[in-house]
């Protein structure tokens, strides 16, 4: 089994919501945060929002499938990515590190050196994963107010302070 990693179309937009929520399973091995493999993820619409700007990318199957996609938002001088989801049956097996790639790439080719994303500090694929990629948690004086903006809604939405935080990584 392949995966390809292309930019995606407004036809790739139904198909979203139900990889994230796939991806999203994952979390129910973690008590404190199983509301999240049971919540609302993008709407299709929010897909197509990012698909217009060019900043959605999903990973297809021989079929040509979506199996997992990463969206961004452009931000003055930054990209943020909103989302990075693989269906379940296709997690560790480098899929989100292409995505991110292709992210970082863009910024590249738009001439943005920065790429931020909140996270959760303390799940594996998450925090730590990004770190691993080259991404540093960010502290409270290097924060955007874009960035605590985004922080503050995912804190209104249900996260505890504590358990999320801001990541960015340098680019050339």
């Amino acid at each position: 089994m392949m995966a390809q990693i292309r930019l995606a179309t407004p036809a790739d937009a139904k198909y979203l919501p139900a990889v994230e929520a796939s991806a999203g399973q994952a979390f129910t091995t973690i008590e404190k945060y199983k509301w999240l493999a049971e919540g609302d993820g993008q709407t299709e619409q929010d897909h197509l929002d990012c698909i217009a700007e060019q900043l959605e990318w999903v990973a297809v199957n021989d079929s040509g499938e979506p199996i997992g996609f990463i969206n961004a938002e452009s931000h003055h001088d930054s990209l943020f990515i909103c989302e990075v989801s693989v269906c379940q049956q296709w997690q560790g097996q480098g899929l989100g590190k292409q995505l991110i790639k292709q992210v970082l790439d863009a910024a590249l080719a738009r001439n943005i050196t920065t790429v931020t994303l909140t996270t959760c500090r303390d799940v594996p694929w998450n925090a730590p994963y990004y770190q691993r990629l080259g991404f540093e948690i960010l502290n409270k004086s290097q924060l955007t107010d874009t960035l605590r903006d985004i922080l503050q809604y995912e804190i209104d939405a249900g996260f505890q302070a504590t358990d999320r935080c801001a990541m960015a990584i340098q680019l050339a």
